[in-house]
């Protein structure tokens, strides 16, 4: 595309709120537009869930930690995270705002079951990535009320939001689109990458939305993504960006 979502938003005098399922999110998805507009208009970032707790962690969440950082503890993690955010987002001029609900591969079930502590996938809401996490939203999971009763606040007349598509299928993710779309009629939905280029699909717009594209500046949206450094080898094993476009959904009821 063009510019036409940015000048649409500009004209409109929107404020943007930006709806991050994890501390990377909006950046890896949203880099080029974040650059497009920010000091032009008020910006903010909302990063959903950015705990964890400590050992002892499953499998999948200690693989995580592995290519993460090295480590052993979420807890260190996620501070790490924290402030590698911190610092990409000073640089774009905009407003953080952190929720402090706990990571899919973190979250626990109510009832504590003694045997977790020689197992503990048995006491996980989600007990392994690969057959938990991405395939669907547990029923024992409460974070999409939770989200809901936080979000609610953010709903505004001239304020415009936007939301992870959901590809890739992860539960944090898909939680965070279905909040949303129950709560703001302003929203537009980004394509999540690098997830969407691994399944080889940006989205589509259904009825209910329209498309645009935006064209990323891969140089200057890579420095950003390489400030994530826990992250980065894992996202990206060979130690580059690949080349993507931004794709964004825009409701039509805007």
């Amino acid at each position: 595309m063009s510019n036409k979502l940015v000048k649409q938003i500009l004209n409109k005098k929107f404020k943007c709120i930006f709806i991050s399922p994890h501390f990377d999110d909006a950046v890896l998805s949203c880099g080029s537009l974040l650059m497009h507009l920010t000091g032009k208009t008020s910006i903010t970032i909302i990063n959903v869930f950015t705990k964890a707790h400590k050992k002892p962690y499953t499998l999948s969440a200690r693989k995580f930690l592995k290519e993460s950082n090295g480590g052993s503890d979420a807890t260190v993690l996620f501070k790490e995270r924290f402030k590698e955010d911190k610092n990409v987002l000073s640089s774009l001029n905009v407003k953080i705002i952190n929720l402090g609900l706990v990571d899919a591969l973190f979250r626990k079930k109510n009832n504590f079951n003694f045997l977790g502590k020689v197992f503990p996938e048995i006491n996980h809401i989600y007990p392994t990535y690969k057959w938990h996490v991405v395939r669907r939203i547990s029923p024992h999971d409460h974070a999409t009320t939770q989200l809901k009763k936080i979000l609610k606040k953010f709903n505004g007349e001239k304020i415009l939001v936007f939301a992870p598509y959901g590809i890739g299928n992860h539960a944090d993710h898909v939680i965070t689109r279905k909040v949303c779309e129950d709560l703001f009629d302003n929203l537009i939905l980004y394509s999540d990458f690098p997830y969407n280029l691994r399944a080889n699909n940006y989205g589509h717009a259904d009825e209910s939305y329209q498309e645009f594209e935006l064209k990323v500046n891969l140089s200057k949206k890579s420095s950003l993504i390489k400030l994530y450094k826990t992250q980065f080898q894992g996202l990206f094993p060979d130690g580059k960006v690949p080349s993507h476009k931004e794709v964004y959904f825009l409701s039509k009821k805007l």
